[in-house]
This record gives C-alpha cells, structure tokens and sequence, in this order.
C-alpha cells in the first residue's frame, strides 16, 4: 500500500526524532528529506552540542551535558515562542520535553514525531559499539538496556500528545516505516519489537494490525 508524505504544513511544527541508544537517529534525519515531511527543519542534537562545548569552551564532560541540556531548552523555548519550526533528538528516555510540547501545543503548533527503533536491544549495543570504534560517543551497556524500555514508556505518553506519529524499524539500517498513528491508534504496516508493542499496549495505547487484502 502506498503511504503519501505529509505535506509542508502550513503551520509552524515541532519536530521529535526519539528513539533508544543506537538506533540511528541522526543518521535518519541526515539522510532523509524532512523538508518533504515538514519545511526546512533545524534539529537540535544534544550529543553534539555537548561536543561542541568541550572543545570550543574546554569544558568536562559532565559539566558540558549540563550546560548543553539548558542552552537546547533555550533554543527550543525561544523558536517556539517566535513560532519558528523546529526539531530536537533525544533518547526520550524521560518526560522532560512533556512541558514543551505542551507549550509548542499552546502557541499552535503542529507536533509531529518520528521514532526510531532497533529489534532488540542487543542490535542497539553492536551499533553504539561501532559508533565508538569510528570516533562516536559511548554509552554503557546498562544504560542502552535500561533507556530503552524507558524509552518505550515515554513514546506512549507523547503518542497521546503528537498530531503526527512515525515509528520506523531501523534494524537492517535502511528505516522502514513499521507503524504511524491514525486518529486515536497506532496503525502497524508490519511486526514490531514485541516489547515495544507490549509495552505501548500496558500503558493504553490501542494498536491496529495492517491487513492486506
């Protein structure tokens, strides 16, 4: 079945790029044609702000998270308080964007999200491992196992809050749309990662089975 890309909205939008440790994310929107998903769209990377301040400002690593996490909520409230699109990259493994996409939903904007996902999280420790070995940031094995069933939790709560959903399975490192939401549910083109779909299931998201005719 042929899925249409969304049209250029003709309002402002705030764009989310969400998914587990090593799932490809920056990959995704550094090759894909966001402007034909929604407009010219500046995607704030936490990790490589982070990047930027250790070696332009010689700040530690811990130290540079924090600044990085505080001068991104800036930029993101400021964008959104002037009604300009934007997009941010995160794990999503906490609520801590749930206050500004209820602020972008205030000032009218359209929030759309795309998540990437790995099978299993064993596939998302190989990634990362690569990721190091070509120069990449790390992150711990608990960490990456952790996240992502968080990771998971979190992705049902904004489901409810998103006008636009995309779930996209990332495991052969060619992303294919596995699932979008659809009114009230999550429509899945295909099988997904089993606890994905459990987890969105015990939090009350209502899921729908693509069925070919």
């Amino acid at each position: 079945m042929t899925r249409l890309t969304p049209r250029k909205p003709d309002q402002p939008v705030l764009w989310i790029i969400a998914g587990p440790n090593g799932s490809g994310k920056s990959s995704f929107y550094n090759r894909t044609d966001i402007e034909g998903w929604g407009g010219s769209v500046w995607i704030v990377n936490p990790d490589l702000l982070t990047l930027r301040l250790i070696e332009q400002e010689a700040l530690k690593l811990e130290q540079a998270n924090r600044l990085a996490l505080d001068r991104m909520m800036l930029w993101l409230e400021a964008s959104i308080d002037v009604h300009q699109t934007i997009g941010v990259e995160t794990v999503l493994s906490s609520s801590k964007y749930r206050k500004l996409v209820k602020k972008a939903k205030e000032r009218g904007f359209e929030i759309r999200m795309i998540y990437i996902v790995l099978e299993t999280p064993e596939l998302q420790i190989e990634r990362v491992r690569l990721r190091v070995s070509e120069g990449g940031h790390d992150v711990p094995t608990g960490k990456i196992v952790a996240r992502r069933q968080r990771s998971f939790e979190q992705l049902a709560w904004f489901f409810n809050e998103v006008d636009r959903c995309y779930i996209f399975d990332n495991s052969d490192g060619r992303p294919d749309m596995l699932a979008e939401k659809v009114d009230d549910k999550m429509l899945f083109w295909s099988q997904g990662p089993t606890d994905l779909v459990d987890t969105l299931k015990s939090k009350g998201v209502k899921i729908l089975w693509f069925e070919s005719s």
